[in-house]
């Protein structure tokens, strides 16, 4: 198995995750460094991506640490946490969104010191570290 290795950072923070094989993440991946501006909607962030890509295998349901695709933005989702909208210990998205991979569950709780407007880089992780 070929996973593919990112790095999220924000500020100073820097969030290690690997993307799973789904073809969304491929295209994501190939679209790499993505750079925005972080969004929070409970305990979900996201932001904006140009790249349109057909709903893979949705989820209403997602877990903690879960990276996901949401076409209806375009943007992508890093979960640590309850949506607005989550029942009982459920984290959902508002609308149906394709996990994509997982953020390491080392930098979960660091994820809440992350705050809206901040950049952020998504790209590839190397060899050498970043």
């Amino acid at each position: 198995m070929n996973s593919k290795k990112i790095i999220f950072e924000i500020g100073t923070e820097k969030f290690p995750a690997v993307l799973n094989e789904t073809k969304t993440a491929g295209i994501i991946y190939s679209h790499l460094p993505i750079k925005s501006s972080v969004r929070l909607w409970g305990k979900e962030i996201y932001f904006s991506v140009s790249v349109n890509i057909p709903l893979e295998d949705g989820k209403e349901i997602v877990e903690i640490g879960d990276i996901a695709y949401w076409p209806d933005g375009p943007a992508i989702c890093i979960f640590f946490g309850p949506t607005p909208i989550s029942k009982e210990n459920e984290i959902r998205p508002y609308s149906k969104v394709c996990v994509i991979g997982s953020i390491d569950k080392d930098y979960i709780s660091e994820l809440n010191k992350i705050k809206n407007g901040q950049q952020i880089n998504m790209k590839p992780l190397t060899n050498g570290g970043d």
